[in-house]
């Protein structure tokens, strides 16, 4: 039974990576560890588009208050200006550690208590403004360290199991130097991944691509069933 269970799940997480008419298997070095399966079709995140949709009002919102101190729409919009432009020019390893420490100052909100909603995916401008959960710390990493030179390619925001609180929590994953690194709202210290233990990924996602993950574990256990029939 407990086989059966693992390959009923394998078969959810895989159903979601290949709703999409481009999807494909990558290796399974992804992640944690995980068999990663990519799809370009984003249809089936409907929080992460509209939270992509708003990064044109950020960035118009941020160009306004750049050029004229008095233009910035808020206190929390001049702090995070000015913490973009101090890190300008510092190297990427700093840029990230500071990005982390420094977002993790926001106020930590839960989505009922601030949207009335159960899961509800913040614009960075909502986040400036009154703070949010995991996702949105996550969300207002990327496009913090996206507009100090990080690509696109090297980021995803990465929806895990919690293992040791038995919830689910975002982070951030930054690829750096051939490393992967996780930004953590829970956290100040940017950890390497491979010290992370208790996080297991659900599903992850960039701008153009989003990821379903399956453990190492239920790879095994599937081979170990195609073998014993």
């Amino acid at each position: 039974m407990k086989v059966i269970r693992l390959l009923l799940l394998s078969s959810i997480i895989c159903s979601f990576a290949f709703s999409g008419s481009n999807s494909n298997a990558q290796d399974a070095d992804g992640l944690f560890g995980t068999l990663e399966i990519a799809s370009s079709d984003l249809q089936a995140l409907p929080q992460w588009r509209r939270a992509l949709a708003s990064f044109s009002d950020l960035k118009k919102a941020a160009k306004a208050c750049d050029e004229d101190i008095l233009k910035c729409n808020s206190q929390q919009m001049t702090l995070w200006r000015t913490k973009i432009q101090e890190l300008e020019h510092s190297p990427k390893s700093i840029i990230m550690r500071q990005i982390n420490q420094f977002v993790n100052k926001w106020q930590h909100n839960s989505d009922w208590a601030t949207y009335r909603h159960q899961d509800y995916w913040a614009s960075p401008l909502e986040f400036l403004t009154v703070g949010g959960d995991s996702e949105d710390f996550a969300i207002m990493k990327y496009v913090s360290l996206k507009e100090l030179g990080f690509s696109s390619e090297q980021m995803r925001i990465v929806v895990t199991r919690d293992v040791l609180r038995g919830v689910t929590h975002t982070i951030l994953s930054v690829q750096l130097n051939n490393k992967s690194y996780v930004l953590d709202s829970q956290t100040d210290t940017v950890f390497q991944e491979k010290f992370i233990k208790y996080y297991v990924p659900l599903y992850s996602l960039n701008e153009t691509t989003r990821w379903a993950h399956i453990p190492s574990q239920y790879i095994a256990a599937s081979n170990a069933a195609r073998i014993d029939q």
